[in-house]
């Protein structure tokens, strides 16, 4: 254990007295927890896993790299303090990213922690009593937390120490500690109530979704914020008379901090901050008195949901999923050859539907291009819907921009669907009697074709439709056919892989950084030389034809990849 761990462990273990006058074996306590804190210390931080796993190293200082991490965020934090606002609403803004950021960490990155379900294996059968097996749990995310919120706290407390003297940091680190209990709060009441409407074996995919979404949110904020608040005349005046500000509880504690440090503030203010002051406290209680009795008996079910799921099925859950299943294999059928190339497309389909890696690196891309599709709507002032009715040149550069932007998507796909952390399994592949595994390839690359280029193809044609006519089909047409053409060359100029059948740390090769380069490259090459043509129908169908025809020899060779050339991290030891 290190000395970070050895000293928050000291800390939790200080009331020894309260603990034991309330039933709690402190041997016990003091056994499970530093068991906990080893463990945590041999799991890798989440965004340096890979590269631990590459250097094939113990790792053992896993704490350090969190903390790490959690003081990087904090420094990232410091641009609310940029703003040109009154110190309140740059406060609001820090401590919405605060609360944002530690709520989401939480649930997402230490859901393992937070519904550490091995308690019921491992300490349930011993002879240890439920009090102390539930305040070592509290314990151990309170440690969680402290080596969270410590140092995202510390970049904001200097730079506030040095802006607004001692007082105003002191205050900071006390206002910090009412969000984090208001957190604490919020999380419990997250899982109580996705339990509540959800099956718990929903319980951890809900969570995947969930963190998608913080993804997205936080990516939006972070470039629109600034923006709204450059352009937003009078932004401090209507900030501080606008009083729906009260139920957003960022600014509780922004206000608690103004109202302490100043000593004056308006009715509002003042509002805000006995909520500041008052709530967290409330809230502790409700998760003490309520909410951790309701979550452990909860906690139970997900343990137990496999049984209950097979005890119990539902009929109409049964019918829609094999309506599901139909229509997955309806659109299989349009799309491949029967076969091991129909095979490989509905195997990647439900893959790509099930497999948490890859949506957590896929999905999120979705959300980017729509928040960047609306900055640049946002930022041209002069665009305006007549623009791209009457196809002007910048009107046209929407909508080349439009039509191409989503291949990245496509290409981030393609590009993730070879790698899994159960690579292991790819054992199937080879025990088939497959002269050629092109086929099983190239059906997982119609899986995400179909996936993530039509949706979005098909809405771009029904708006093109809509403003600019018939006259807008062939363009449609040039950029779904050019489209799926980078998708094959991706695979035809990189490595020949079958779908999920490699480790996502292996080794980079030589010649990867030039076939990355072109892969970027070539959707804006194809891009410029369309905008250029956009106008000319003849040359639109001739691009189109020729389009066409390096897609087919495209194909054609990916079908005929052979075994020598299928790189996958399987072996048979």
């Amino acid at each position: 254990m290190n000395f970070i761990n050895r000293i928050l462990l000291r800390f939790a273990l200080l009331p020894k007295k309260l603990y034991s006058s309330n039933g709690i074996n402190i041997s016990h306590l003091q056994s499970i927890l530093t068991a906990k804190l080893i463990m945590d210390d041999r799991r890798p931080a989440p965004m340096m896993s890979t590269r631990k796993q590459r250097q094939k190293k113990e790792v053992s200082k896993a704490t350090l790299t969190t903390m790490l991490i959690s003081a990087i965020t904090g420094c990232v934090f410091l641009f609310c303090f940029s703003l040109e606002a009154v110190p309140i609403a740059q406060f609001t803004f820090y401590f919405s990213y605060f609360i944002f950021m530690l709520a989401s960490t939480l649930i997402s990155d230490f859901t393992s922690v937070l519904i550490d379900v091995r308690d019921n294996y491992i300490i349930a059968p011993k002879p240890v009593n439920d009090r102390t097996v539930l305040m070592a749990r509290l314990l151990h995310i309170f440690v969680h937390i402290c080596k969270l919120v410590v140092p995202m706290l510390l970049p904001g407390i200097i730079y506030v120490g040095i802006r607004f003297g001692i007082a105003g940091a002191l205050l900071l680190f006390i206002t910090g500690l009412l969000t984090v209990i208001f957190c604490i709060f919020l999380v419990n009441a997250f899982y109580i109530v996705i339990l509540r409407f959800t099956k718990p074996e929903k319980f951890k995919s809900i969570i995947s979704y969930i963190q998608i979404l913080f993804a997205i949110v936080l990516y939006a904020s972070f470039q629109l914020l600034p923006r709204l608040v450059g352009q937003m005349e009078n932004f401090n005046l209507h900030f501080t008379k606008s009083s729906w500000l009260i139920v957003l509880p960022s600014y509780w504690f922004a206000a608690t901090w103004n109202v302490l440090h100043t000593l004056q503030g308006s009715p509002l203010e003042y509002s805000a901050a006995i909520c500041g002051v008052t709530l967290p406290f409330l809230s502790l209680w409700a998760v003490i008195k309520f909410l951790a009795p309701s979550f452990n008996r909860k906690l139970s079910l997900i343990s137990n949901s496999g049984e209950s799921i097979a005890a119990s099925p539902m009929r109409g859950a049964l019918e829609n999923k094999q309506q599901k299943i139909k229509l997955i294999e309806r659109v299989a059928t349009m799309t491949t050859k029967p076969g091991s190339e129909r095979m490989g497309f509905i195997f990647t389909w439900y893959m790509m539907a099930r497999n948490r890696d890859f949506k957590m690196k896929v999905y999120p891309a979705i959300g980017y291009i729509l928040v960047y599709i609306f900055i640049i709507f946002f930022n041209e002032k002069k665009l305006n819907i007549v623009d791209i009715e009457q196809q002007t040149g910048t009107g046209k550069m929407m909508i080349i921009t439009a039509l191409y932007f989503t291949s990245f998507l496509t290409l981030m796909a393609v590009a993730q669907l070879v790698y899994s952390d159960k690579y292991k399994a790819a054992w199937i592949y080879f025990i088939t009697p497959l002269k050629t595994p092109g086929n099983i390839i190239n059906g997982s690359i119609k899986a995400a074709i179909v996936k993530f280029c039509l949706p979005f193809i098909f809405v771009l044609g029904i708006a093109g439709v809509a403003l600019m006519g018939v006259d807008f089909i062939p363009n449609l047409l040039l950029a779904a056919s050019n489209q799926v053409v980078i998708c094959y060359c991706m695979v035809y100029f990189g490595t020949k892989d079958l779908p999920f059948a490699k480790k996502q740390d292996i080794d980079a090769k030589t010649g990867n950084l030039l076939r990355n380069m072109f892969k970027m490259i070539l959707p804006f090459l194809l891009a410029i030389i369309h905008y250029f043509i956009y106008s000319n129908i003849p040359l639109i169908f001739l691009s189109f034809i020729v389009s066409c025809i390096v897609l087919w020899l495209l194909t054609d060779t990916v079908k005929k990849i052979s075994w020598a050339e299928v790189q996958t991290s399987f072996t048979e030891d």
